[in-house]
């Protein structure tokens, strides 16, 4: 078997596998990645060249940072401030949520650690208000997903480092695009979500007014967290600082004036996600090697032309991303087949990565994903629900999931992806 296709066999057993039996698909890349250099006779050493050791240290310098921030309770308590701000005008506070947790997930977190927090309280919301957790924390999923495309955050971190290894004309526009555009998309999907579930007619209630109202300040080591957010995104937005870098030493700072608990927190960084990354980088990366990403732009290239492109790309890309993790799977694998699709078809290779990155992110809603699945899970805690609304609970997520998904498409097809290219 030519070794290209079996490079592409094992990419989608991987995903499949972790899928079907709920298994890290990092570690089951490393393994593909170890039996695609066997069969093919291939250097044992590109296994351990294909880590991505600047990447893996962005990402971990972020998400301890922030792991601090959410163990002593800033991250938290500054969202609980922001909201507490609308008052008696109850129909903003879906729109409220939606910018908290496009700001917090923005500012560096990115979407899982920004989840792990909007999440619970946008279900808290709902339940106060007396209201199924659709509308609310869909505004909390979009924020986090939409904010997450920003440079500092963990999919511009991501793109940023596939943008490494490529050379393409506007590759230095592409980050800035790329948060610009998928915003716009995100707001419209969270406009047609509020819309669909009538945020604009929701009423005040004395219960949401409790659950918002903030009496307590922010505390010396929240002060000293929310310092150290600013002077890591000024760092790294203005004098071009490594976030990684950044993020271990505002750590450590805060670590000295004791205004964090290390310990606590190196439990909460998500180590499953980092493995999972570090995984399907390397295989992505012999897979390039070996011919198979070529393999693989060609079979869409035969799909498509230069107006369904996008349209298609996002719709690919949002599939997959219904099944699988957008940053560790569904990016790393479409991303390299931008530049010579672009190049064949006659778009613009930025075009064609926001269309990759829009539907991989957007997914998010999906029960499949963590993000669709911590609201069902969190909403059942706080109230006590049959196995039927569950099971119902399961199609809505799964269906704004598909209707995110073709809006997006939708985006990439009217143009929104040429943006600010």
């Amino acid at each position: 078997m030519n070794i290209a296709v079996l490079s592409l066999i094992l990419l989608v057993v991987v995903v499949a596998v972790g899928y079907i039996k709920d298994l890290n698909v990092g570690i089951l890349a490393l393994i593909a990645s170890f039996a695609l250099v066997l069969i093919g006779g291939l250097d044992m050493d590109m296994v351990l060249d294909g880590f991505p050791s600047s990447l893996f240290l962005n990402l971990l310098g972020t998400m301890y940072l922030f792991a601090l921030l959410q163990d002593n309770g800033t991250l938290s308590l500054l969202s609980k401030k922001l909201v507490s701000l609308v008052g008696s005008k109850t129909f903003l506070i879906p729109i409220v949520v939606y910018i908290i947790a496009y700001v917090i997930s923005a500012v560096g977190p990115g979407a899982i650690s920004a989840q792990a927090i909007m999440i619970p309280f946008s279900v808290l919301l709902a339940v106060q208000m007396g209201i199924k957790p659709y509308m609310m924390s869909s505004m909390a999923i979009l924020g986090t997903v939409a904010g997450t495309t920003s440079p500092v955050a963990l999919t511009g971190i991501i793109v940023g480092g596939l943008l490494e290894e490529m050379s393409f004309p506007g590759q230095e526009n592409t980050l800035r695009a790329m948060m610009i555009d998928i915003t716009i998309m995100n707001v419209i999907c969270a406009l047609v979500i509020y819309i669909i579930f009538k945020g604009y007619a929701l009423k005040p209630s004395q219960k949401v007014g409790e659950a918002t109202a903030v009496v307590e300040k922010f505390n010396r080591d929240q002060k000293l967290g929310l310092v150290g957010m600013t002077v890591l995104v000024i760092g790294v937005l203005f004098f071009g600082m490594s976030v990684g870098l950044m993020g271990f030493c505002v750590a450590i700072v805060l670590s000295l004036l004791n205004a964090v608990d290390e310990k606590k927190a190196l439990k909460m960084v998500p180590w499953s996600v980092l493995i999972l990354v570090g995984g399907m980088s390397i295989l992505m990366d012999i897979t390039f090697a070996v011919g198979g990403i070529d393999l693989l732009t060609s079979i869409l290239q035969s799909m498509m032309n230069k107006t369904i492109a996008p349209f298609i790309m996002t719709l690919a890309s949002g599939i997959t991303g219904w099944f699988s993790s957008g940053n560790g799977v569904v990016i790393p694998t479409f991303v390299p087949t931008a530049p010579a699709l672009a190049e064949s078809l006659g778009n613009t290779t930025t075009e064609i990565i926001l269309a990759i990155v829009s539907g991989a992110t957007v997914g998010g809603l999906s029960p499949f994903d963590s993000g669709g699945s911590m609201i069902i899970g969190y909403y059942s805690q706080e109230v006590k629900v049959t196995e039927k609304e569950q099971q119902k609970m399961f199609l809505v997520f799964f269906g704004l999931a598909v209707l995110c998904v073709f809006i997006a498409a939708l985006c990439g097809l009217v143009g929104i992806f040429r943006l600010f290219n």
